[in-house]
């Protein structure tokens, strides 16, 4: 078995044994500060060298198998973007997408209808629709839209909808808006999740593809606190030539 396949399959037969608390409605009670063990993804979900000021955990990668099933064409544009982080659409202040904005902390608060995630990253915020209802016909978004079910104790969430402008990471890896992600939040223990979805894109993948990490429970004294990113900051000098590089409408909705 392949080190990344272990890693996918072995928190899940771990949760067969671990059963969560409840709510008062009796669903399975998530709710919290959680952390993610994978900080360098956000620069690379692939293994890149751990000299990188966020390299830790994730110098190894974070993605199955360690590579990104790209069509020849999508391979080719990942080399130029790499060559142009500038144009990396948080590094001017837009919200993350999925996966990429599980990155980072968030707080995870749940109603029977509806479970928000409240993202420490670039403001973000998500709302996990738990009813039964579809994704919405002609609509596109930076984060996507979200519809959730449970199965057991694991919290599955189908992410649709998405626009074509977020990126995976810094490191130049993208997606088109066919962007599909199917979300499993696997309760392991009581102090961590095992965070793993798989990811679809026919217009710029070959197949589905596979990545997780572990997310752990912030300490009890833990404090969300606001993110500024580069606003007012000297660092948005740097991104100015990439902003010029970029066509007028390129951020647009």
């Amino acid at each position: 078995m392949r080190a990344g396949l272990a890693f996918w399959l072995l928190p899940a037969l771990a949760s067969a044994q671990y059963v969560p608390p409840k709510t008062a409605e009796g669903l399975p009670d998530l709710e919290g500060i959680w952390q993610p063990r994978t900080s360098g993804a956000a620069y690379s979900i692939l293994p890149h060298p751990g000299g990188f000021f966020l390299g830790g955990e994730s110098k190894t990668g974070v993605v199955e198998g360690g590579v990104l099933p790209y069509q020849p064409w999508a391979a080719e544009q990942v080399k130029q973007l790499t060559q142009h982080m500038e144009l990396d659409p948080t590094g001017h202040c837009h919200y993350e997408g999925v996966p990429h904005a599980m990155y980072f902390g968030f707080q995870l608060f749940e109603t029977p209808k509806h479970i928000a995630l409240l993202h420490e990253n670039m403001h973000a915020w998500r709302i996990i629709y738990m009813d039964g209802s579809s994704h919405p016909k002609d609509y596109a978004a930076w984060m996507g839209d979200s519809r959730g079910h449970w199965e057991g104790n694991t919290l599955v969430v189908d992410v649709a909808d998405f626009n074509d402008k977020s990126v995976f990471d810094m490191a130049g890896h993208f997606h088109s808006d066919a962007l599909h992600v199917v979300e499993h939040f696997i309760p392991v223990d009581h102090d961590t999740i095992s965070y793993q979805i798989t990811v679809e894109d026919p217009k710029v993948f070959t197949r589905p593809w596979r990545m997780g990490f572990p997310l752990r429970r912030a300490p009890k004294d833990y404090q969300m606190l606001e993110s500024g990113c580069l606003e007012g900051e000297r660092d948005q000098e740097h991104l100015k030539e990439g902003i010029a590089k970029l066509p007028s409408d390129h951020y647009k909705q």
